[in-house]
């Protein structure tokens, strides 16, 4: 392996734990203060119930923007971060790969 494959991997690595981590609190928050948001998402978590349905509704609740119509600014805020922090990670998984291709 590359010195540098190493650290692109590295760095994908803690990103996903980082993902992790904000969509566990983003899920504590929904299920604390907005429950009928939270149920519409079919109750997400981390392991418990943790499904291609659930996690896709969850990701299109982010990717629309779907979190700003509660008037939280603690989940605005945690939902503006998280769609950055999605597009950079698909950017840093994909964009190498496809430069490998060309190159």
């Amino acid at each position: 392996m590359e010195p540098m494959q190493g650290i692109w991997l590295a760095l994908l690595f803690g990103l996903a734990v980082a993902w992790t981590a904000l969509a566990s609190r983003l899920f504590a928050m929904l299920r604390e203060d907005h429950s009928a948001t939270y149920t519409a998402l079919e109750s997400p978590s981390l392991l418990r119930n943790n499904t291609m349905r659930n996690s896709w509704l969850s990701l299109k609740f982010l990717l629309t923007g779907a979190y700003r119509e509660l008037g939280d600014a603690r989940v605005t805020r945690l939902g503006d971060f998280m769609r950055v922090f999605f597009v950079a990670y698909v950017a840093l998984l994909i964009g190498p790969i496809l430069w490998m291709l060309v190159a």
